[in-house]
């Protein structure tokens, strides 16, 4: 899989998919519930099972879809909250955190301040 610093646009699915689909069954779920482009080579899609203990990664590689799929032998991951559109875009560094288990709802980071001047 490529490392995920070359996707800037990384989209989550909030809505549970059903992992019987491979790329172009989640390709379709891409442009039709999360109403994104699927071969754009800059978005990095993921996808969850009902049961959160798999996770699915679909990207267009230029000259097809690459899919990269993890199942946790216990646990599961600590997914987004549904949202109206289906779809939550997210930082490379909380992908990462996602992986690692993290919840990404109870991260609070500190905001970035915007100064015009130092007085």
């Amino acid at each position: 899989m490529k490392d995920v610093g070359h996707f800037p646009k990384i989209f989550v699915c909030t809505d549970a998919i059903d992992f019987r689909k491979q790329a172009y069954g989640l390709s379709s779920i891409v442009k039709d519930l999360l109403k994104e482009n699927p071969i754009d080579a800059r978005c990095l899609f993921v996808f969850s099972n009902r049961r959160r203990n798999g996770i699915r990664m679909l990207y267009w590689d230029l000259t097809g879809f690459a899919l990269w799929s993890k199942a946790l032998e216990k646990d599961s991951y600590k997914w987004p909250e549904k949202s109206e559109n289906g779809k939550l875009l997210i930082s490379q560094k909380q992908l990462k955190w996602l992986l690692q288990g993290v919840d990404l709802s109870k991260i609070k980071m500190h905001q970035p301040l915007d100064f015009t001047s130092i007085d």
